[in-house]
């Protein structure tokens, strides 16, 4: 047999060799490798990623409706970061609201001056009040040391006519004496709150201003010192409000006896008693 020529025998061999590493390094790599990026690719990546603004997610990403119990913590959680006033004032703004005239109640007196007024006097200086007192012409000149120490004490006093009649049921100029007749005020409080067009207008002209009011407490019946506090005190009472009690016109001892309890309720709510502005 005749040999093979040395440069292709070469040839040959440098062939065997490509062939086997080849099928080696095959052998040796991870069967599912991925490549991965370059990092020229990487670099790229990176700063687009940096270039974009990042978004929020949604208040409420999934659609599925919320529960009670969320819909309540959600609710508990944004009355708590509201402002809060005290447990005080938070009380009594929420049961007794302040109204239109602010903290203020109005306590009146009809049918005096009488034997109980100086009592009355003394509780409303005692707890730093004044009141109005609507009194009737025929008593002031039976007790003028107690009407003028009304005016003395910082309260007012209001018209309640010269002894007492139904306005309505008068002639004009009837009315206009009863007025006349009546204390010196700003106010008038007809009788038994009676009144019409004819008797504004007769009011009016005489240059009085009518004042009635917004809580009866039927005091005047004697119905008992409790029944006498919880009419003044109850929850019709709020800024603004007008109380009717009474000083004369017959036994007025429950009242006087209630008048304590009244104001310092009130003013445990938060409220001071005046008298009436302009009377």
């Amino acid at each position: 047999m005749s040999r093979l020529p040395t440069p292709f025998v070469g040839l040959v061999m440098a062939v065997l060799v490509l062939v086997f590493g080849s099928a080696a390094a095959a052998k040796e790599s991870p069967r599912n490798a991925v490549a991965g990026p370059s990092p020229s690719a990487l670099a790229s990546l990176h700063q687009t990623a940096g270039n974009q603004t990042p978004r929020r997610p949604a208040s409420h990403g999934s659609s599925k409706p919320r529960s009670n119990r969320s819909k309540r913590a959600e609710a508990q959680l944004t009355q708590s970061s509201q402002f809060r006033p005290s447990d005080n004032s938070q009380k009594s703004q929420s049961k007794h609201p302040a109204g239109k005239y602010g903290r203020t109640v109005y306590l009146t007196f009809d049918d005096g001056p009488s034997q109980y007024t100086p009592a009355i006097l003394n509780i409303l200086r005692a707890t730093h009040s004044t009141a109005t007192f609507f009194e009737l012409g025929f008593r002031q000149a039976k007790y003028p040391a107690e009407a003028a120490q009304v005016r003395a004490e910082g309260s007012s006093i209001g018209n309640h006519t010269y002894n007492h009649p139904d306005l309505t049921a008068l002639t004009p100029g009837q009315v206009r004496w009863q007025l006349s007749h009546g204390p010196r005020s700003r106010c008038l409080r007809p009788p038994y709150g009676a009144t019409n067009p004819g008797v504004r207008r007769i009011v009016a002209q005489q240059g009085l201003r009518e004042v009635l009011w917004t809580t009866d407490t039927l005091d005047w019946t004697r119905p008992g010192t409790a029944k006498i506090i919880k009419a003044a005190t109850g929850p019709s009472v709020r800024g603004g409000s007008t109380v009717l009690l009474h000083d004369g016109g017959g036994n007025r001892s429950q009242t006087v006896a209630a008048l304590p309890k009244i104001i310092s309720t009130l003013q445990q709510r938060g409220y001071v008693i005046r008298s009436i502005p302009g009377c």
